[in-house]
């Protein structure tokens, strides 16, 4: 690929012993290639920064002069991320620390053991940096002071390459149609996947709406219920995709509907409104990270009135206009804020990365 700019810092991301391959990001990520996890999420980071995404801590160590800094993912089991800052520090390189899964209920249901705990604490206190991708922090244990924990502590969103030119996934504006659900799992109450579909149901009767399309996740369970949920609809409207799809399919569904709506308040980075943004297009009725910044006009923390919410939704489904304009204002905050290489010069200006 060309290399459209040219990043301040190169940084290795450590998922240690995960599942996901090394990969080496040193020529900035070509197009997708299938059975090769795109550029999201924490491998974005390495991404945006030419460096290269691990899951071995001696790899990393192997190849240490190249990297300015390692993002460590903390993980369920915590001591394994310790372990692995432990050996880091010990060869003389700056460690940065994520949590993986990071939302506020994903964080609490990994720090439910002492020994969970009492390793993140440690983690705190030996780490250089704390990167949060998203607006809920996450907590302070162990003997960390408050001075140097808030020190530590940088928000730095994450990004997607809506700066490279082969990740555009967009669809021509008038082979549009319709509403995706963005949340696939009922289980997590957080989601609030059956209010989404159940609001989804009303916004077809109310618009005329005649494509509403849910992706089922979980199994016959899943099926069972979405089938339910298909009697709120109007006849035949409702089209329930019967398991997930690879990520090069998903995203041409995603960028075939007018707009992606969900209700998620689970205080995620925002994964599905990042990859709105890849497709040029609208997300809808959450309030993770990414949607309150990209697309603040249609993001929605619960305290929003159900008639200002329909609002805002029939002038994107109606008006083309208003439709392409709303796109528009999106990827211009995303290009500041939210690609690459804003997130390649956010890590640069980051003196806990760089001094």
């Amino acid at each position: 690929m060309a290399i459209l700019y040219e990043s301040p810092v190169c940084l290795a991301v450590l998922n240690p012993k995960g599942r996901d391959p090394f990969l080496d990001y040193k020529n900035g990520p070509d197009s997708f290639v299938v059975g090769i996890h795109a550029p999201i999420n924490f491998h974005a980071f390495a991404a945006a920064t030419f460096g290269s995404f691990f899951d071995s801590t001696e790899k990393v160590l192997a190849s240490r002069e190249r990297f300015d800094a390692v993002l460590v993912l903390i993980r369920r089991r915590t001591w394994l991320t310790l372990d692995a800052v432990k050996k880091l520090k010990l060869q003389g390189m700056r460690v940065l620390v994520a949590w993986k899964e990071c939302s506020h209920n994903q964080i609490s249901r990994q720090l439910s053991s002492a020994r969970a705990m009492k390793a993140y604490g440690e983690i705190l206190e030996l780490t250089d940096g704390i990167l949060s991708p998203t607006l809920a922090w996450p907590p302070r244990v162990g003997s960390i002071s408050q001075e140097d924990f808030w020190r530590k502590l940088k928000f730095i969103p994450t990004p997607y390459p809506v700066d490279l030119p082969f990740w555009d996934f967009s669809t021509p504006i008038e082979e549009r149609s319709g509403i995706l659900i963005g949340t696939r799992e009922f289980k997590t109450e957080a989601r609030g996947h059956v209010h989404a579909i159940a609001r989804a149901a009303s916004l077809a009767h109310e618009f005329g709406v005649e494509r509403i399309t849910v992706i089922n996740s979980e199994g016959r369970r899943g099926m069972r219920l979405l089938r339910e949920l298909a009697k709120t609809f109007p006849p035949g409207c409702l089209d329930i995709l019967e398991r997930t799809l690879p990520y090069p399919d998903y995203m041409k569904l995603l960028s075939s509907h007018r707009f992606i709506y969900q209700m998620d308040r689970s205080t995620v980075p925002g994964q599905v409104a990042g990859d709105c943004l890849l497709a040029r297009t609208i997300c809808a009725g959450g309030s993770s990270t990414i949607e309150k910044m990209a697309f603040s006009e249609f993001s929605d923390d619960g305290t929003i009135r159900m008639k200002n919410v329909f609002e805002r939704i029939e002038h994107i489904l109606h008006d083309d206009e208003e439709y392409v304009s709303a796109i528009q204002k999106s990827q211009k905050i995303a290009e500041k804020s939210l690609s690459f290489e804003s997130a390649a010069r956010q890590l640069g200006a980051w003196n806990i990365v760089t001094d």
